[in-house]
């Protein structure tokens, strides 16, 4: 048996890069031969270049990673579905959207880089209205803030998404759990669109 199913396998890079954008605190999953090592960091994503840029202080495990490639979940929404709430739903569920990628993690060590790095992630992190700049922290301070972190970007090798929604149900049991959804989870209601 193949799994995840065909039905719930998403390739199409525009609703992958949606839930890397909605949902930018990525899971990595980081092995030796001895030991995986899973480390939570957001990062922000180069849709053109299919890279992702980030940061992490520098005690975080990731740092023993660079140069191999590592593995990163994205998990976006999820549900519980149960038959009270759904006609035709048969037995209880559980509905979710998740992405999975691969690719080599690479240090950022350029300074200029590094505050360009940091300039993508603020950029779409920050709230537009009134956004944080990097030129409230004095250059000294900025300098040595950034000699603490580590800054990395992965050029994503592969990519892929588990959207798990009900594809096996019926049109009509599955309008009924976007009906439900929409009161409920209407991030999850999105999905079923």
């Amino acid at each position: 048996m193949k799994y995840p199913f065909k039905e719930y396998v998403q390739q199409q890079d525009s609703a992958l890069f949606d839930v890397i954008e909605r949902f930018p605190l990525a899971t990595f999953f980081c092995k030796s031969e001895d030991q995986t090592h899973i480390c939570h960091i957001p990062v922000s994503l180069c849709k053109g270049s299919k890279t992702l840029f980030g940061h992490a202080t520098g005690s975080n495990p990731i740092k023993h990673f660079v140069g191999t490639t590592v593995d990163i979940v994205f998990r976006g929404p999820d549900t519980y579905l149960s038959p009270n709430q759904v006609e035709g739903l048969g037995l209880p569920t559980w509905d979710y959207v998740t992405v999975q990628g691969q690719g080599k993690l690479a240090s950022i060590e350029d300074y200029d880089k590094q505050l360009e790095v940091m300039g993508h992630i603020l950029q779409a992190f920050e709230d537009k209205r009134n956004p944080w700049q990097l030129t409230a922290v004095p250059e000294k301070r900025l300098k040595s803030m950034c000699k603490s972190l580590l800054f990395f970007e992965i050029k994503l090798e592969a990519l892929s998404g588990n959207f798990k929604l009900s594809q096996n149900k019926t049109a009509e049991t599955r309008a009924g759990i976007a009906d439900l959804l929409s009161n409920t989870n209407p991030e999850m209601r999105s999905y079923y669109e």
